[in-house]
């Protein structure tokens, strides 16, 4: 709201600007003052508002676990959960270890594409075969889960 001053006529503020200066003119006019003139000033107010919001990713989404010890052999579940906005088409890839003893629901891990719906999860059965002629006894390697928009 915005509030006027007329500083010649002492006018009260929160008085319609327009009405100040017809006043003014008015008294002016009746008090023989032809050169008169009256000035008024406006202000405003104004008030804060404090915005927060969480905004969900577009693309987000856990794995469960984080780590997998394929010494006692066996498969092992895997758990893919979008936490995005989006719906995710999720492939792999895997580095270091026996590149070719990975398998992801039966299937080598290059064949691997889920989609997962948002709010949604997939759990996988994730298995490890390795040659007895393997040479790289002790080592270890990652499987980097990589999402993208479903279409």
């Amino acid at each position: 709201m915005q509030q006027a001053y007329c500083v010649k006529c002492r006018a009260k503020r929160g008085m319609n600007k327009v009405a100040i200066i017809v006043v003014s003119l008015i008294l002016a006019v009746a008090a023989g003052l032809a050169g008169y003139t009256c000035t008024a000033t406006a202000q405003s107010v104004s008030k804060e508002v404090t915005l927060e919001a969480y905004i969900i990713p577009a693309l987000e989404f856990t794995v469960d676990p984080g780590s997998i010890d394929f010494d006692t052999g066996g498969p092992r579940t895997v758990t893919i959960t979008n936490t995005g906005a989006w719906d995710l088409s999720v492939t792999c890839r895997v580095n270091g270890l026996y590149e070719d003893g990975p398998k992801l629901d039966g299937e080598p891990w290059s064949s691997f594409n889920a989609t997962i719906k948002r709010d949604g999860h997939r759990e996988i059965d994730a298995t490890l075969t390795v040659l007895e002629s393997y040479p790289g006894v002790g080592e270890s390697g990652t499987i980097i889960f990589w999402a993208e928009e479903s279409r």
